[in-house]
């Protein structure tokens, strides 16, 4: 059966399919084959989705098209065609696609046993080779090696899926700046930010292996290329899914899953800190981070926020991080002073040798959105130039509170910046790093 949560948070990029510059019959056919094989044997609304997918890049416009009435006779053209033998190479793209449409081994099984009785014994032992580089990323494809991309989206879909999946949970007051550092985590602008309440439900924020430019968004419908529209006006009467490729400082080797929680200081919605508390009890997940506003430390709703926490959380599962210190002013604030404050603040509330990272998450945002080459505003781009200088001074150097973390010769600027905000080493922590 195939697994909804594996094609939620796979990755299909079809920038490069090699049937893009084929003759528009020819596309249509190829895309024929594909309708005709996978509904035979599995549907279902993400399988239509990724269908819908293949018919837009192929087709151009996609609408549903009318199978034809000899569609054997379509795939044996494309198949086991004896007087156009540069067509060899089809079967191949085909079974790749079936095998990414559906990302799982029993149906791509299932569909080549059928596939291959439309190939001479000598074409079945040749197509052999595919299957086994679907199983085995050491199998070589030398002689399939037209198919290379294809097969290699395929094995990395494969290898993730069979990867451990992290997942942590994200809490905080209102205003501390939790969907600005989840969009810094991401890497991209997805999680709405303002200073009103935006997040009234539980929404699971899962990575994707590859950048594949989509966004997946479940929200009662499903969609698998959801605008800034779309995220923005997400309806927070159901639970919200969302799967995109993580823009991460150093390549991530597990599937991540960012649980996104409810403001729990809303005096406009009392609901929010219930369904927090449910989830932060009720939910599997090796980390909470907690954010602090570093402006806002000490009041009444903290306090009964993190006395609830060191009664009902693990100790060892919370991980502080206090945020927004890109505010502080040299003159006037002390950083260090007010991290020992937050600690001390923290012990005496039960929480023993607790983990503190500081970090500036706008400026984090800000890295990742000029380093992958993002639209800016002006204010961005100065905001950038600004906390640029700023962080360069050894004042506010956020990389000497987390270990292992220094500054090296060769770090560009987006590594370097990393580094000083404190980016890079809270995602040590939380992607492959130790506490």
């Amino acid at each position: 059966m195939v697994d909804e949560k594996v094609l939620f948070t796979s990755s299909l990029d079809l920038t490069n399919h090699p049937m893009n510059n084929v003759k528009p019959e020819l596309k249509k056919q190829y895309y024929l084959i594909l309708e005709y094989f996978i509904k035979k044997h599995f549907n279902n609304k993400f399988i239509d989705s990724r269908l819908e997918q293949y018919g837009i890049k192929l087709l151009n416009s996609y609408t549903h098209i009318e199978k034809e009435t000899d569609i054997k006779r379509i795939i044996n053209s494309m198949i086991n065609s004896t007087i156009r033998p540069w067509r060899k190479k089809y079967k191949y793209w085909i079974m790749c696609d079936i095998a990414l449409i559906l990302l799982d081994e029993d149906l791509i099984n299932n569909i080549a046993i059928e596939m291959k009785t439309y190939m001479s014994r000598r074409q079945q032992k040749q197509f052999e080779v595919l299957l086994k580089a679907f199983k085995d990323d050491n199998e070589d494809i030398t002689s399939i090696i037209f198919a290379k991309e294809l097969i290699s989206q395929y094995r990395r879909n494969r290898i993730f899926a069979m990867s451990d999946m992290r997942r942590f949970i994200v809490t905080a007051n209102m205003s501390a700046g939790k969907s600005t550092l989840i969009n810094a985590l991401i890497g991209k602008s997805l999680v709405k930010t303002s200073q009103e309440v935006c997040t009234g439900n539980i929404c699971y924020i899962y990575n994707k292996p590859y950048e594949d430019n989509r966004v997946y968004l479940e929200n009662g419908a499903f969609s698998n290329n959801a605008s800034q529209r779309e995220l923005k006006n997400i309806s927070w009467d159901v639970q919200t899914s969302i799967a995109s490729y993580f823009r991460s400082i150093n390549d991530i080797k597990n599937r991540i899953c960012v649980i996104d929680t409810p403001g729990v200081n809303s005096s406009i919605n009392k609901e929010h800190r219930r369904i927090s508390q449910d989830a932060l009890k009720n939910e599997q997940y090796e980390k909470v981070i907690y954010i602090i506003n570093a402006n806002k430390l000490g009041s009444d709703e903290e306090i009964k926020q993190l006395k609830w926490f060191s009664d009902n959380i693990p100790n060892d599962k919370v991980i502080f991080v206090v945020n927004k210190l890109d505010d502080f002013n040299a003159s006037d604030d002390n950083i260090s002073a007010s991290i020992e404050g937050v600690k001390k603040d923290l012990v005496s509330l039960g929480f023993e040798e607790p983990v503190i990272c500081p970090i500036s998450a706008y400026f984090s945002l800000l890295i990742k959105m000029k380093e992958n080459g993002d639209i800016m505003t002006d204010d961005e781009i100065d905001e950038y130039s600004f906390y640029v200088k700023k962080f360069k001074r050894p004042v506010y150097d956020l990389s000497k509170y987390y270990k292992d973390v220094y500054e090296q010769t060769g770090d560009n600027e987006m590594i370097e910046m990393s580094k000083k905000c404190g980016l890079y080493g809270l995602e040590k922590i939380l992607y492959g790093g130790t506490i």
